[in-house]
């Protein structure tokens, strides 16, 4: 891995921002001196054309006003090419040298740049001017692309510095909530309760990571909240009718007691709220493990819900409940034994919060491609507060905590049901107390 990989990202964004602003100098600065440059060569052909000109005209008003060679005054013309730093070379019309002036050393350059222009009087040829400039830019000319050099240089040199500072202020305002959030994210890995990012200031992105963070915080603490008591509540739930086992057997066993049928009846009913208690606890832990089995069959729900229901009869008629069955076929593709486990869950958490000379009402219908289960009771119904946690695992509510119970029993129902790839909702009856509604696929009629 190479080394600058394993740098802070607060280093990385300012390498990042310092490199993009050296690279957009350098492709800046590039442009500019390539099109300084060309310009700077325009300019300097069109100065030797406009020297040629005046050097040339000097020429030709010398010849003008004296009428010949030999009484021109050149004399203007050498100055310009002196100033010029030009070589100049004028013959007559015959090829006789009347002039040769200048930086003589240029005419045997072979890297120079040469002007030649014919002079006429009228139509007639009167004689030839040479010039010779050096190739190239002139000390002026140089001077200044040498400070369009420099001021280049010094414009990426203050990019650098700006981007530097930019960097810097940027990069502490992105790491700074990032930091925060790792701290926080090791705090609560260490198991500090209650630990939170809180409100921060950013890029959009890091406020709903925060905010998102903060969320699962909560989350983690409330199922932490809820799981220790679920541990008091199970143990609690376990120790009644694990001491009545004890205290009964131990009778039996010391001859203090007669095994009469109900002795044995109500170690055997104590036995099966152990037997569902763990039951259900065992499918949570399944659905937590992906390791859910469903054994699917073609069965009727009405014929499964009305197992449930007989199987529950006692405990109705113990608790002055009556339980009211409208069933109708709805065929399901669906595991028997997980389906009558969401019924009686439903149906045991009904007759719990109905009080005596309720009624509790189980239906079973098809329509719509669905099959539709509704337990609904005339008790207390569920607090509009708490509606949306009914199934959350081991949350019991304000009613549950006085009635007794685990939790678990309805988180039990939403994993079977969705496991069935079904629905389950929670509604409120028209007189008040709860409807329970679990809607699942039909089964596709078979093909003839």
């Amino acid at each position: 891995m190479a080394p600058w990989i394993r740098w802070h990202l607060g280093a990385r964004l300012v390498l990042a921002f310092v490199g993009v602003a050296l690279v957009a100098e350098a492709v800046s600065a590039a442009v500019i001196l390539m099109t300084s440059g060309s310009d700077l060569a325009t300019v300097a052909a069109a100065q030797r054309t406009e020297r040629a000109a005046a050097v040339v005209t000097a020429v030709d008003n010398g010849y003008r006003l004296s009428g010949n060679w030999a009484g021109a005054d050149l004399r203007p013309a050498v100055a310009l090419v002196d100033i010029f730093g030009a070589a100049i070379a004028v013959n007559d019309r015959d090829g006789n040298q009347v002039l040769k002036a200048g930086r003589q050393e240029l005419l045997s350059n072979g890297g120079a740049t040469e002007v030649v222009h014919y002079l006429h009087v009228g139509t007639e040829l009167i004689g030839t001017v040479r010039l010779t400039f050096p190739k190239g830019l002139t000390p002026s000319e140089q001077k200044l692309h040498s400070d369009l050099v420099s001021a280049v240089i010094a414009s990426a040199v203050i990019a650098a510095a700006v981007a530097l500072l930019v960097a810097v202020v940027v990069a502490k305002g992105l790491v700074r909530p990032i930091r925060r959030l790792s701290e926080a994210a090791r705090a609560l890995g260490s198991g500090t309760s209650g630990t939170r990012v809180g409100a921060q200031t950013g890029p959009v992105e890091l406020v709903e990571l925060a905010s998102s963070f903060d969320s699962m915080a909560a989350s983690l603490e409330r199922n932490e909240e809820l799981r220790q008591a679920m541990v008091a509540d199970v143990a609690h739930e376990l120790r009644t009718p694990v001491a009545i086992l004890q205290a009964e057997t131990e009778a039996l066993i010391d001859g203090m007691s007669i095994p009469t049928p109900e002795a044995l009846v109500s170690l055997h009913d104590e036995s099966l709220r152990l037997g569902r208690m763990v039951q259900d606890l065992q499918t949570l832990a399944s659905a937590d493990a992906a390791g859910l089995t469903l054994e699917r069959a073609e069965v009727d729900l009405a014929v499964v819900a009305a197992g449930a229901a007989d199987s529950l009869e006692a405990r109705f008629s113990s608790a002055g409940v009556r339980l009211a069955r409208y069933l109708s076929p709805a065929p399901v593709w669906a595991d028997p034994s997980r389906l009558r486990q969401v019924v009686a869950n439903l149906l045991a958490n009904a007759a719990k919060f109905t009080p005596s000379g309720g009624t509790v009402k189980l239906v079973v219908e098809a329509g719509s491609g669905r099959a539709r289960l509704e337990v609904a009771d005339t008790g207390p119904g569920v607090p509009q507060e708490e509606q949306d946690q009914v199934f959350e695992r081991f949350f019991r509510g304000s009613l549950g905590q006085k009635a007794g119970g685990s939790g678990i029993g309805l988180a039990v129902v939403k994993d079977l049901v969705v496991a069935h790839g079904g629905e389950v909702l929670l509604k409120t009856g028209p007189g008040g107390g709860a409807r329970f509604v679990v809607l699942l696929p039909l089964a596709a009629p078979a093909t003839p």
